[in-house]
């Protein structure tokens, strides 16, 4: 049974990065993924400090633009795992082949992990050999070595987060002692996140199991779930939310993850001020400008981001492409309309074009097409673009 987010009388909705949602709204799919790959290594083993009788779980890997709730997702395996007895490790950030630390840190994350002095004498006993690591030992096999021995004590869940951040030598280390665990049957589950540049950074890698890997991709929510997912939160609490301030709530978001979580936490903010108990149109309406300062911050990230790869105007040629049609294009028809005038063959636009994924200006769906990953962003986009350009002609 999933276990829902603890729940505070305070303001249910959380804009942060990485923040968990008291109600993770439209993903149940993928919450079936990750609770199968539960399932798998809490399972009986073939003797009581064993390996499974059953199969490990592939490892997976959870792939989308920023703010749509990557992170949240491996924060809800976390609150999964714990009355399954399985515990958790996250390795969010991995800035280069520095072994000692990473194990150190590996190492202090099982040293305070819960119920951890109640191990009984054996398990402590070779928990304790694991723990002593020496600087001349193989770096691969040290971190082998403490998860192989902590394995043995309870199932494990390992959490990378920004992978496509991750050094390559370190990452390659890490999945390939688990993925050799895995394969041994021991109950270890792997979990990867990052952006869209996560799969051409494992190419780099040499770790190409991960190639068999379960993909999770995920962008916006289904309309019904943004409601869902903005109107809960307030029922939850007995607050009312009626039809008209909902769909104007709806409306702000996108169906986008962080967006959702803005909306909704201006508008309780709003609510708590004026000591309403209900949510009316009114009440949403005198949140519309907080709402649209909130949202602007996201935009100007990823127009610098875009901008400072210098692909304006690669990226406006996009934008005019996907917004010229009605129907999704696919990437290729992208990738033409890009290319036109500039001279570039096709390796430099795939670069361009997987640059502007990664950035978030646009979203590959599930059958393939291309769209907008925020579609409001590109009215902020097309905006900058021509001030950019008003203030370049002036200047010159």
């Amino acid at each position: 049974m999933a276990m829902a987010a603890e729940q505070s009388p305070g303001n249910p909705f959380h804009p942060g990065t990485g923040s968990e949602p008291e109600h993770l709204a439209g993903r149940e799919s993928e919450q079936d993924l990750l609770r199968e790959a539960l399932k798998a290594i809490t399972g009986p083993r073939e003797w009581y400090y064993g390996p499974l009788r059953g199969r490990a779980p592939q490892p997976l890997k959870i792939v989308g633009p920023r703010g749509v709730g990557k992170t949240a997702l491996l924060a809800w395996v976390e609150n999964e795992a714990m009355p399954l007895k399985a515990d958790v490790v996250s390795l969010a950030f991995l800035p280069g082949a520095n072994t000692k630390e990473v194990i150190a840190g590996f190492r202090r994350q099982l040293a305070t992990i819960s119920g951890w002095r109640k191990i009984e004498a054996q398990v402590f006993k070779y928990i304790q050999i694991a723990m002593n690591w020496h600087p001349g030992q193989s770096s691969a096999m040290d971190f082998g070595e403490v998860l192989a021995t902590r394995l043995r004590f309870r199932p494990l869940v390992l959490l990378l987060d920004e992978v496509m951040h991750h050094d390559p030598k370190m990452l390659s280390h890490i999945l390939q002692q688990s993925q050799a665990l895995t394969k041994a049957r021991w109950p270890l589950a792997i979990v990867l996140a990052g952006t869209p540049a996560l799969e051409a950074h494992l190419d780099a890698v040499d770790a190409t199991f991960m190639h068999r890997a379960k993909d999770i991709y995920i962008n916006r929510l289904k309309p019904a779930a943004t409601r869902d997912a903005l109107s809960k939160p307030f029922a939850d609490r007995g607050v009312k939310v009626s039809d008209e301030a909902l769909e104007l709530m709806a409306s702000w978001t996108d169906d986008y993850p962080f967006f959702i979580q803005t909306v909704g936490s201006e508008v309780w903010k709003a609510k708590e001020k004026v000591k309403q108990t209900e949510v009316d149109l009114a009440l949403v309406q005198s949140v519309a400008q907080i709402v649209q300062d909130k949202r602007n911050p996201l935009y100007n990230k990823i127009y610098r981001i875009i901008d400072n790869a210098d692909l304006l105007e690669h990226a406006m040629k996009a934008v005019a492409a996907i917004e010229a049609e009605t129907q999704s294009l696919d990437p290729r028809q992208v990738r033409t309309c890009m290319a036109e005038g500039t001279g570039l063959e096709h390796k430099g636009v795939l670069e361009i074009y997987n640059q502007l994924l990664d950035a978030g200006l646009f979203w590959e769906r599930e059958d393939g097409g291309v769209r907008a990953a925020i579609p409001s962003f590109f009215t902020y986009f097309k905006k900058r673009y021509k001030q950019g350009r008003k203030s370049a002609k002036s200047s010159s």
